[in-house]
């Protein structure tokens, strides 16, 4: 029996124990619970109900959805269940917020409600006109989007006025309805529901990086859970595995590739890829190794190709070289208007952009040059080629 299996089974327990009881209007939320897993009047109270079948103590948590929930149905009480037990702080919590807390062996044996020897009965009755629930729903309804407990500045200055005049203060409020204050260590199941609003913004598989962009949340917890369990837990699979070897690399590659119908650029590797390409420039120095052990050169790879300095000069040279034959000019001005001009079936031979990018600016280039003298080196064999009879001599 799985988890959640077991769970809706010891609901179902609790719900046909309250009906022994003499529960009326009995409900089950199922999976729109807000806090509630079961709804019923008694004695013409409403109550409101959790059930927790867990191995471990029930913290605040179930205390504080609880809570929540009886504002949101306008119930006049509250109750959890649960198999093993509460610990202090919720037993703490319980009592500020007029919460029962019972185990499921006392719950089982009982035949009123709320037992007769139940030491954390009401100080004073819950009564549904006491509560402003818009003020609650609105509250609630930021909570949600936020997957958080707000910080005070993060709510509307409407809501911060109406909650400082019901309430005195933002902290009375959080006690009255059954939540924390805003904490920098947020849970496991809130860093979980942030990671996906993360990936849901970005439409990508988020990294660290991402996370700290565009998460309302501090990185540090994200680091600490540790992230790539984070991911596997959401359901990615993480950039990089610790202890891969270039075989796994490799199959991840051709994996790629195989799904998309084509060699994968670098950008589709960061994207979709189990690894990322840093993590191939880890294990082969560069990506250019990476495709000579797969037997493949950037181009194959379906990679732009990667141009030197030297490669730049020389493209360089022989454009100015051919056009000064052609032009029949001693010395034919190349500048990147003239390469931009430059097209063989509709795309430039050779971007303008490349020059700046090896030496920064087009100046920069055209700078270097003239300080190597490479212009008048290629003068001459310009000269020596007009003197043998052009560049395709007849005869």
């Amino acid at each position: 029996m799985t988890n959640n299996q077991k769970g809706l089974d010891f609901e179902r327990k609790c719900y046909n124990k309250l009906i022994e009881v003499g529960f009326s209007n009995l409900r089950r939320t199922k999976n729109t619970d807000n806090g509630a897993d079961i709804i019923g009047t008694y004695n013409g109270l409403t109550y409101v109900f959790q059930c927790k079948d867990h191995a471990k103590k029930h913290g605040n948590k179930g205390v504080q959805e609880v809570v929540a929930a009886r504002h949101l149905y306008k119930a006049n009480r509250c109750v959890v269940i649960s198999s093993s037990g509460f610990t202090p702080s919720a037993i703490q919590l319980a009592k500020a917020t007029n919460c029962i807390l019972l185990t499921s062996s006392d719950f089982f044996e009982i035949h009123d409600f709320p037992p007769a020897n139940y030491s954390l009965l009401f100080q004073e009755e819950v009564i549904v006109k006491d509560f402003d629930y818009d003020l609650v729903e609105e509250y609630d309804k930021i909570r949600k989007d936020l997957c958080r407990t707000p910080k005070l500045c993060e709510l509307s200055k409407n809501l911060q006025y109406r909650i400082r005049k019901e309430y005195t203060n933002y902290g009375n409020f959080l006690t009255k309805i059954g939540d924390t204050k805003y904490s920098t260590k947020p849970s496991d199941e809130e860093l979980q529901k942030e990671y996906l609003r993360v990936k849901s913004i970005i439409k990508k598989i988020p990294t660290l990086k991402d996370i700290k962009e565009h998460s309302s949340f501090p990185l540090n917890p994200f680091q600490q859970y540790p992230f790539t369990e984070l991911q596997e837990e959401c359901g990615d699979r993480p950039y990089i595995k610790r202890g891969a070897t270039k075989e796994q690399l490799t199959d991840a590659y051709f994996a790629l590739q195989k799904k998309l119908g084509h060699p994968p650029s670098i950008k589709e590797i960061d994207r979709d890829c189990q690894y990322k390409a840093s993590y191939y420039r880890r294990l082969w120095g560069d990506m250019n190794a990476f495709f000579d052990s797969i037997g493949k050169t950037r181009t194959e790879a379906g990679l732009p190709r990667v141009y030197t300095k030297t490669d730049v000069i020389l493209i360089y040279s022989l454009i100015k070289l051919l056009l000064s034959i052609v032009k029949e000019s001693n010395d034919y001005e190349v500048n990147q208007t003239v390469l931009e001009q430059l097209t063989f079936k509709g795309k430039t031979l050779i971007s303008p952009s490349i020059f700046s990018k090896k030496f920064g600016t087009w100046d920069n280039f055209v700078q270097y040059i003239h300080d190597k003298e490479i212009d008048s080196v290629f003068s001459k064999m310009l000269e020596q080629i007009k003197e043998q009879g052009g560049l395709f001599p007849q005869g």
